[in-house]
């Protein structure tokens, strides 16, 4: 779908969104509903680089998804971690008591326009379980602006678009942890390049996950090469020692570009990062995480995520200031490989 067809759709549901320009006829489609980048579209008639619920072919049923207050409409969004304390009533019981809180997903933003920068705006009320008891109270500000290219002098007839996400969380509970964990779902059929030191640490969370996810490749830079196919589920976690703070997503789009999606965050070894696998309580310091679904939506719907943290609130820490970025380029296979050598160090 491109971006008048996803306009079209939120409009015939009465669902307010705004558009942010990033330079040339690039823009992202950010929703109030879920706090929500919906959409990268480099053109207007280049379809959409991320992964979105298919719901959105048809307005009955994306009335009837909003209707019931669902929460996985697609895009990159926002929620509040560590996941095994807010969305997880009992860790040894995992999916049996798995839920995603109303306030944290949907949840009630706020969605305004300051000049060039697109502003979202919450307070969520989370109630907190197998690390901490009682609730958070958070606020949650988000705030995007256009990203200038890093490459301005690469060629290939290269089309780029990019944007950065300046999150605050301030909450009056920091004796509960909490961080900003950004998910961006992508479709199903490329290759996650994730750089990393010349020594890789990780665990597994959930699923089979498949030997590639701790195979170091050697390129410019140590690196990590995930194929995401969105049929078999499995989560796998980094520690932040091991990540350099960038990682991207090449895909093959339909018409025979590439598309190529770079991530750009701190990762901060120093940083508590609360989050733990299901079954390995006290194991801690992930930044990275990457999960595949298992393809129950079927077809073109199958996705997996590439995901990243922010600074931890805990302590005596109640302020927490993350800047986030995505850099997406269209082009030629040949170009938007060059792209992915200079920027992760490992053409895709």
């Amino acid at each position: 779908m491109r971006m008048s067809d996803y306009q079209q759709a939120l409009e015939a549901v009465g669902q307010p969104y705004e558009v942010l320009a990033l330079g040339g006829e690039s823009a992202a489609l950010i929703t109030q509903r879920g706090g929500r980048v919906l959409g990268i579209f480099p053109t207007p008639d280049t379809p959409n680089l991320l992964w979105t619920n298919h719901v959105f072919h048809d307005k009955a049923e994306l009335a009837n998804f909003i209707a019931s207050g669902a929460w996985n409409i697609g895009g990159e969004r926002l929620w509040i971690a560590p996941e095994i304390q807010y969305n997880v009533r009992d860790r040894a019981d995992f999916w049996g008591t798995m839920n995603v809180p109303p306030a944290m997903d949907p949840s009630e933003y706020t969605l305004s326009v300051q000049g060039s920068a697109v502003r979202l705006r919450a307070s969520m009320t989370l109630p907190a379980y197998n690390l901490a008891s009682g609730e958070q109270q958070i606020v949650v500000e988000r705030v995007y602006r256009p990203a200038p290219n890093p490459l301005p002098e690469a060629g290939g007839h290269l089309i780029y678009g990019g944007y950065q996400q300046q999150v605050t969380l301030q909450t009056t509970q920091p004796h509960i942890a909490a961080e900003a964990w950004i998910l961006a779902q992508l479709p199903a059929g490329g290759e996650l390049i994730i750089p990393s030191m010349p020594q890789v640490d990780a665990a597994d969370y959930f699923g089979r996950v498949p030997d590639s996810a701790r195979i170091l490749h050697q390129g410019d830079v140590p690196h990590l090469r995930i194929a995401l196919t969105g049929r078999q589920q499995f989560k796998v976690g980094y520690r932040a020692w091991c990540m350099t703070g960038r990682m991207g997503y090449w895909r093959i789009l339909e018409d025979g570009r590439a598309s190529l999606l770079v991530r750009v965050f701190f990762s901060n070894p120093a940083n508590p990062y609360a989050e733990e696998p299901p079954n390995q309580p006290g194991v801690r310091g992930f930044s990275v995480h990457v999960y595949n679904d298992g393809g129950e939506f079927g077809g073109d719907q199958s996705f997996g995520e590439m995901e990243c943290n922010g600074t931890t609130l805990v302590d005596e820490q109640a302020v927490a200031v993350d800047t986030f970025l995505m850099w997406a380029y269209v082009g030629s296979p040949n170009a938007v490989r060059e792209v992915g050598r200079l920027l992760l160090g490992a053409a895709p």
